[in-house]
């Protein structure tokens, strides 16, 4: 069973996001899905509007603490989020990987 508990809320309009603070009971640490996950389950927050931050816990302890930055709209979130090189990297093998398969179906 996993709970998560709002620890702050602050507005940051030039960001046009939220950035929140979370704290998880969880056994395992939580991937940055199914923080996105929770968040859509209990904030009804929408996952692709949600930037994980950090996932932070202390040795012994099953709480762990996340950071995450909630935009208003998907416009901003790709205004504002660079895509990591290990994002770009993904998206470029998986066009790759889609380029053969269409070419070897013909």
């Amino acid at each position: 069973m996993t709970e998560i508990k709002l620890i702050s809320e602050n507005e940051n309009p030039l960001f046009s996001r939220k950035e929140m603070k979370f704290e998880i009971k969880s056994e395992i640490v939580p991937s940055h899905d199914e923080v996105k996950k929770l968040l859509f389950e209990n904030f009804s927050i929408k996952p692709e509007l949600v930037r994980t931050n950090r996932i932070v816990g202390k040795f012994g302890n099953r709480v762990f603490e996340v950071l995450a930055d909630v935009y208003s709209s998907k416009a901003e979130f790709d205004r504002v989020v660079r895509k990591t090189k290990k994002e770009k990297e993904k998206e470029k093998k998986e066009a790759e990987t889609k380029k053969i398969s269409e070419g070897g179906a013909q």
